[in-house]
């Protein structure tokens, strides 16, 4: 196996979205570094370091979670996969075997419901619980070394979180933490998670079922897809991620919080610019700073342009749609993949007219 398609076997979507989250908080630590270079004294600069640490430590957290939930939904629904010892333990509700057995519903729903509610409250930065977790979705152990060095990276966290990181030898000093640190951490754990990703190989391939045939092919078929337009992403230097099995594909931006979006929906699909930040707020001041620019925009992409503030969302976009082909229309990729491509081009050129995408407000 060549060392791309060993990368592409274990590079999951949950892995791509560590990743991207691990970016954010890379970005964290650059904005502590520009405050120290202005010189900032109104405010703690190093707690934007700590901030980083924190941040580091809750996307490793996420991607078990995630890890664990859709590598266990693959066993489930895979009759042929392998099923470690410890997954054939997990203690499933009479009431979920009662509606996939006897009222024949689709096990999907009703299985991720019960992982979210056996797992969801589960903290996983603690080694020996990142190692228990992973058994019941791999035969593979995860060797002690491969982590250990998350324990003294957890304790720090939790210093921060819990203790406001105070050094008690010192009465209210803080515990010093530099940039350098901060970098350090983030990236050990992307190398940790490297690591256990590649222990854990590819998830479950080939999900079968009566009630699941065809969202498993759905699945491969975005795989075909994405896989595709991989080759317009490398082109343009969108990125080098490896193609995702979902329905949309998350562009990076160059900023925290905002994210260039292609996806199939209900309607047919969609070209986007998305402000997903954790502040609200900022995704609305954002969103705002181009919607009262619509005009511009509209004239210089030359088609219609949606602005959606998602009111009842964390989120907001701006999109361009085609209305109609769905992914089972392979006849229609060349067009699909061709309107994709084009539609982002002139979309990212259009926001460069007026100024670039807002970095904060």
């Amino acid at each position: 196996m060549s060392d791309v398609e060993d990368h592409q076997s274990w590079m999951t979507a949950a892995f791509n979205e560590l990743r991207r989250n691990l970016d954010d908080a890379r970005d964290l630590v650059r904005a502590g570094q520009d405050l120290e270079r202005l010189k900032v004294g109104a405010f703690d600069v190093p707690d934007m370091y700590r901030a980083a640490w924190v941040q580091a430590v809750s996307a490793l957290d996420h991607w078990i979670h995630h890890e664990l939930y859709d590598r266990a939904l693959g066993l489930a629904l895979n009759i042929a996969a392998p099923r470690p010892d410890k997954f054939l333990d997990l203690r499933i509700p009479m009431r979920l075997f009662e509606d996939v057995h006897h009222h024949s519903k689709n096990l999907r729903e009703p299985f991720l419901a019960y992982l979210h509610s056996e797992f969801g409250h589960v903290s996983f930065q603690n080694p020996d619980k990142i190692r228990e977790a992973l058994r019941y979705v791999s035969p593979q152990v995860i060797q002690k070394q491969i982590v250990e060095d998350l324990q003294d990276i957890a304790d720090r966290r939790n210093k921060i979180v819990h203790e406001s990181d105070r050094d008690p030898q010192h009465g209210r000093a803080r515990r010093p933490i530099s940039d350098h640190e901060a970098t350090l951490t983030i990236d050990r754990i992307e190398e940790i998670a490297t690591a256990i990703a590649r222990v854990l190989g590819p998830p479950p391939a080939g999900e079968s079922g009566r009630s699941d045939d065809r969202r498993v092919s759905t699945r491969e078929l975005y795989r075909q897809f994405w896989t595709q337009f991989k080759e317009v992403t490398s082109r343009r230097g969108w990125t080098n991620a490896v193609a995702p099995t979902d329905n949309w594909w998350s562009l990076p931006a160059g900023l925290t919080g905002a994210s260039w979006v292609l996806s199939f929906a209900r309607f047919g699909c969609r070209s986007e610019l998305f402000f997903d930040h954790p502040d609200p707020a900022l995704n609305l001041a954002r969103w705002r700073f181009l919607a009262d620019r619509r005009d511009d925009i509209t004239v210089h992409f030359d088609e219609e342009v949606i602005f959606d503030a998602l009111p009842n969302a964390k989120g907001c976009r701006i999109e361009v749609r085609l209305i109609g082909p769905t992914i089972r229309d392979t006849e229609k990729w060349p067009e699909i993949l061709e309107w994709m491509e084009d539609s982002q081009v002139r979309l990212r050129s259009a926001v460069e007219a007026i100024g670039g995408i807002p970095r904060g407000l």
